[in-house]
């Protein structure tokens, strides 16, 4: 039940220019945490699904007057000069904003706030009066910081020297720390997953919560819908039913695209991706292992549902997925799940019962075999799997008001 007493939110995320598993989440759940809160959002860069969701909602925006965007490169790295320029976008916003109300008029009218992690996002935080209570979803610490996934070329090879490469980002890095941890005093932080949080006591060495991200059945139902239209769908991408499987999520490194079509290696099934960033690498890859790669457009949701219904397994070798949503929906639409056995898929997946979860030199074609033959079955005990885990927006909403009461009770 939604508390009697209504507070007043302020969700921050610093960039929805990269329309990701983290955002689309965010978005999924606002509905619901306005039954708890009364909510605002503020970012540096919305996206029109989120002005679309938020316009239905009738939950005010706040965004700067040009939007602030992720500055790519090594030397933007070294220089710290995403951080930098995010910092100086957010306090510009203090006077006024593209609505007109400043954030200064913003945090004075609110009772908390809830940061989602991501690129400017925690550089808001020196910018919050220290009177308002901040909780802090951390989908995971900064990967290009304190990991080396993300300096692999597509291929596998390190971009450049990783002992370089790390003493250049020391500068970087030590403002992601300062930055994690000034947020873990100014409130509670949560993970994502339980490998999330693991990750954030290694990396921060802070205890966080468990805030799993949510599933929305009504975008997943379990009988196709007419605006799926497989007909058209296995037409327009030259598709057969059962003979391919499909992976999502962008073609860098870290999402296992190479390692997928080399472990795909004359299969004779077509791979479909979904997510962008296909190279000609990746082509001539596919080429030389006699795997047929299907790089698709954005597609709609509907599309993706009927593509995944119809594939003989929705596959990815992706390295230390934080969360990873594509399990608890593949189960929805009957796609059996085959993934690495890392990060938050050991979450959502128990292996060969809702789907299997691989390790180095495992045969991913037999496992792909006996997930078609099994779909029904474990599609269905991963719903049942899901529903323990209680990945609902409610439960989410509920949780994250849970975490934060102790900052509204009076002394």
């Amino acid at each position: 039940m939604a508390p009697a007493q209504r507070k007043r939110l302020l969700v921050v995320k610093g960039s929805f220019e990269h329309f990701g598993g983290g955002e689309r989440d965010l978005i999924n759940n606002l509905k619901a945490w306005s039954s708890y809160f009364d909510i605002s959002l503020a970012t540096l860069h919305p996206n029109d699904e989120l002005i679309k969701n938020l316009d239905e909602l009738s939950i005010p925006l706040y965004s700067p007057a040009k939007k602030w965007s992720y500055a790519r490169g090594i030397v933007s790295e070294i220089f710290a000069t995403s951080s930098k320029t995010a910092s100086q976008k957010w306090r510009s916003m203090l006077a006024s904003t593209e609505q007109g109300v400043g954030l200064n008029t913003v945090f004075s009218n609110i009772d908390a706030v809830n940061i989602t992690s991501g690129m400017a996002s925690l550089e808001i935080l020196p910018l919050i009066p220290n009177a308002v209570p901040v909780h802090t979803h951390m989908l995971e610490p900064n990967r290009g910081l304190h990991t080396n996934e993300l300096h692999y070329a597509v291929d596998g090879t390190p971009k450049h020297n990783l002992k370089l490469t790390n003493l250049l980002l020391s500068k970087q890095r030590k403002i992601d720390l300062k930055l994690a941890r000034l947020a873990s005093k100014r409130g509670e932080m949560s993970g994502n997953s339980r490998f999330t949080c693991d990750r954030i006591k290694q990396v921060y060495g802070v205890d966080a919560n468990l805030l799993y991200p949510s599933i929305n059945p009504t975008l997943w139902p379990l009988n196709a819908t007419e605006d799926e239209d497989w007909a058209s769908v296995k037409k327009e991408f030259d598709l057969t039913e059962n003979n391919y499987v499909i992976t999502i999520g962008h073609a860098i490194f870290a999402k296992g695209l190479w390692q997928t079509i080399t472990k795909l290696s004359r299969s004779g099934l077509q791979l479909v991706q979904i997510g962008g960033g296909v190279t000609e690498k990746h082509r001539e890859h596919a080429r030389r292992n006699s795997v047929e790669l299907k790089p698709l457009p954005r597609v709609s949701q509907a599309t993706i549902r009927a593509l995944m219904r119809n594939a003989k397994a929705m596959v990815s070798n992706a390295i230390n997925e934080p969360f990873g949503l594509t399990p608890p929906e593949a189960y929805f639409v009957d796609c059996p799940v085959i993934v690495t056995n890392q990060g938050g898929f050991r979450e959502t997946v128990v292996d060969g019962k809702t789907g299997r979860l691989m390790n180095e030199g495992d045969d991913w074609i037999s496992a792909i075999d006996e997930g078609h033959q099994n779909r029904t079955a474990w599609s269905a005990a991963g719903r049942e799997h899901i529903k323990q885990l209680d990945l609902t927006p409610e439960t989410q909403a509920r949780k994250l008001f849970e975490f934060m009461t102790p900052y509204f009770e009076t002394p």
